[in-house]
């Protein structure tokens, strides 16, 4: 058996990674005692670069796709017989390190806690949720093998997304605090404040040697604290907004809907006898609308009376720029004083 091993050992490597598992972003060509041999077959697919370590340093990175040989210290055969004295072990170590170079597309995240700020227009505090994704790639692939894989064999895209993720919160909380936006307005300014937080998060991961190419936020919710206060914000709005609406309804219309709302009742009035109760404490309700509003249209008509002060300023304007004469002035003067 081992006669056997011996011999599939010294075949030439073919060296690639073939169908890469979608799950993962780096991974070792695996050789037993990182062995490869002298003139070995390197390919290296599209979407794909491949690091050549000899002896702990990197000889090469290829990024383009084709086959390449490898040198080595081990000659089939000869490093063999030599190694059966050290446990068929060589000294001369070398190992390929494969990497995806493509962009990892759609990459959820979101807010494991909600965002809190305080609005800048209503003075309460926001406490929201986010949701979105984003698309990374590797920005430097040397520096990315040096300070992060190293001795790593496989390296997972879930692994680096929970690196990206971990630190992309910080970040979320900051730019929404910093806009000030106020909570219906977050809606239409997630385009700003992705691109916003894409930004800052990329000056972040440059230690890492990755970069954002794209940052989205999809959805937005409050919690149910927040929605309490929303619900009361909105509900005074449209009172306050249905009192401005009162001011620009005429009596003549008021009086219509009054007599509408009053023959509805007696309708019902001859139903039932709750209903002819009914009918009362409407027609009463109406009554004191109508008086109410018949004061306000006093208001308006009294604020709408030209006063005697007016006509006199209003005429004697008229003679200073030659639009009457004397005569009609004093006249008009007379009747204005007769009046008071």
């Amino acid at each position: 058996m081992w006669i056997m091993n011996f011999f599939s050992w010294q075949a030439i490597d073919v060296i690639r990674w073939e169908n890469p598992e979608s799950y993962l972003l780096v991974k070792k060509w695996n050789r037993p005692f990182d062995e490869i041999k002298n003139d070995a077959t390197l390919i290296v697919e599209p979407g794909q670069a491949a690091i050549f370590i000899h002896n702990g340093k990197i000889e090469a990175i290829q990024t383009e796709w084709w086959k390449w040989n490898l040198e080595t210290d081990n000659v089939p055969f000869i490093t063999a017989f030599k190694n059966i004295l050290r446990a068929w072990e060589s000294q001369d170590k070398s190992a390929v390190f494969f990497i995806k170079t493509t962009e990892i597309l759609n990459q959820k995240w979101g807010t494991k806690n909600p965002i809190k700020y305080m609005d800048p227009s209503y003075n309460f505090p926001v406490k929201l949720r986010a949701f979105g994704n984003f698309t990374f790639k590797i920005s430097n692939i040397e520096k990315f093998w040096i300070n992060y894989i190293w001795t790593k064999a496989e390296v997972t895209v879930d692994e680096i997304k929970d690196i990206i993720v971990d630190r992309l919160l910080q970040y979320i909380t900051d730019t929404f605090a910093e806009n000030k936006l106020s909570y219906n307005e977050i809606d239409a300014n997630r385009v700003e404040l992705a691109e916003q937080i894409k930004t800052k998060l990329n000056q972040n991961l440059w230690d890492l040697w990755l970069e954002i190419t794209d940052f989205r936020i999809e959805d937005t919710n409050f919690t149910e604290e927040t929605e309490e206060l929303i619900q009361k914000i909105a509900s005074k709005t449209a009172d306050v907004n249905a009192i401005n609406q009162m001011w620009n309804v005429s009596a003549s219309a008021m009086q219509n809907y009054t007599t509408t709302r009053q023959l509805d009742a007696m309708e019902k009035a001859a139903e039932n006898e709750w209903a002819a109760w009914n009918m009362m404490w409407t027609m009463v309700g109406m009554n004191v609308w109508q008086t109410m509003w018949a004061g306000m249209t006093q208001i308006n008509n009294q604020n709408n009376v030209e006063t005697p002060e007016a006509k006199l300023e209003k005429i004697k304007n008229l003679f200073d720029k030659w639009l009457i004469s004397k005569e009609d002035y004093e006249s008009k003067k007379k009747e204005i004083l007769d009046n008071l």
